[in-house]
């Protein structure tokens, strides 16, 4: 006899794993967001799309797919909630993608602070000497 109890809770845990994982990796790509730029910022948005997939699906098939599908066959409106589902797993992997395979731009050169005739910031004038000279 299969305890139901315990089904349900590998499948909470699973879902849940399938939810922070996406958010850790926005976490992560987060933190490079300074040194990589553009594409970790892309793998972090991939990251926080890819989130939601999971939670579509376990709602939708926790709320109830008659109550949500009143007119569709269970099959057919849980075909309707995976189809959602994957379209923010696809979206997400495709700018995780593109964060991983562009290429990151270059940094600008390096420029001084001033243009050539400053020296500084402001102009020094004579009465600014240091006292006894």
């Amino acid at each position: 006899m299969t305890d139901y109890r315990t089904v349900g809770l590998v499948h909470l845990f699973i879902a849940a794993l399938s939810v922070l994982v996406p958010l850790i990796g926005a976490v992560v790509a987060g933190t490079f967001v300074r040194r990589q730029g553009r594409n970790a910022r892309l793998a972090m948005i991939g990251c926080l799309v890819t989130a939601p997939g999971p939670i579509v699906l376990v709602l939708g098939a926790g709320l109830g797919l008659d109550t949500v599908f009143a007119g569709l066959e269970p099959l057919v409106a849980l075909s309707v909630v995976s189809a959602i589902a994957v379209l923010f797993q696809l979206a997400g992997f495709v700018l995780i993608l593109a964060g991983a395979l562009t290429v990151p731009a270059r940094p600008a050169p390096h420029q001084a602070p001033y243009p050539y005739p400053y020296a500084a910031p402001f102009h020094v004038y004579p009465t600014d000497a240091p006292p006894g000279h």
